[in-house]
């Protein structure tokens, strides 16, 4: 009882934000960050549950990265959707890599794996709110689908986006989160 009160507590928490994302009233505390550091923090903060699932997990941070002007704790929770995805869909045995870096006037950090994949359908609905591209998967174990659209509804309030790409279905994926150097 306690933890089915705790799941429907969380999730009444991810539809508040995303209900203020969408009203554009998310609010935000936008100080300067150091990406490199939060994704390495990020890749860190994983590895124990990467390492029990038999995951390889690393980050790579490619060239100088700047600082930006965003919300940390907000990002962080970002990232966290993001690696818990890629956990929940890859295999034992299978990898994980973080990638940031600047392109263009944006940082992009992408988090890739060699996972389950998704297809075109899949793709077209990923940051959907409840969508889950296995839904043979319990809520407890395959979360609420709601995390990658409070990816998408943070990525819009700090003026960036999150894309998907995957090859198709047992090839893996990659969820790119754009965000521009200044807001």
């Amino acid at each position: 009882l306690y933890e089915q009160t705790r799941l429907l507590s969380r999730v009444i928490d991810d539809l508040r934000e995303l209900a203020q994302a969408e009203a554009s009233q998310l609010s935000l505390n936008i100080t300067e960050v150091d990406v490199a550091a939060l994704v390495k923090e990020t890749g860190v903060a994983f590895q124990p549950i990467a390492h029990n699932q038999q995951i390889e997990l690393h980050a790579e941070l490619l060239g100088h990265l700047p600082t930006i002007q965003a919300d940390g704790a907000r990002l962080r929770q970002s990232l966290h959707n993001l690696v818990s995805n890629a956990l929940r869909h890859t295999p034992a045995g299978g990898h994980i890599l973080l990638e940031v870096e600047q392109v263009d006037e944006a940082i992009q950090i992408r988090v890739k794996d060699s996972g389950s994949g998704m297809t075109p359908e899949q793709l077209s609905h990923i940051f959907d709110r409840f969508y889950r591209a296995d839904p043979s998967r319990s809520r407890e174990s395959g979360g609420s689908g709601l995390g990658l659209a409070i990816v998408r509804a943070i990525a819009k309030a700090h003026g960036g986006e999150v894309t998907a790409v995957s090859p198709g279905l047992n090839h893996g994926s990659a969820l790119i989160l754009t965000l521009p150097l200044s807001t």
